[in-house]
């Protein structure tokens, strides 16, 4: 089985539950839906295989920022 990177709330307060892919592009797009629908709340990350927070999800931008991006 590949490796899996995860879809989840960025909020604790909200569970929209997990979802996996070995693709974090399919992620993203899937997300990006999710997230541009007007009845949505909070926000999504995305992590990678090991856990660590590889993506987020900026409702202002409307758009994905890399965590590298945000270090950088």
């Amino acid at each position: 089985m590949p490796d899996m990177f995860s879809m989840r709330s960025d909020d604790d307060t909200v569970d929209v539950g997990v979802v996996y892919s070995p693709s974090p592009e399919t992620l993203r797009v899937f997300g990006a839906s999710y997230m541009q629908d007007k009845e949505t709340s909070g926000s999504l990350k995305i992590l990678d295989p090991k856990g660590a927070t590889f993506a987020t999800f900026d409702v202002w931008q409307s758009k994905w920022v890399l965590t590298a991006e945000m270090e950088a």
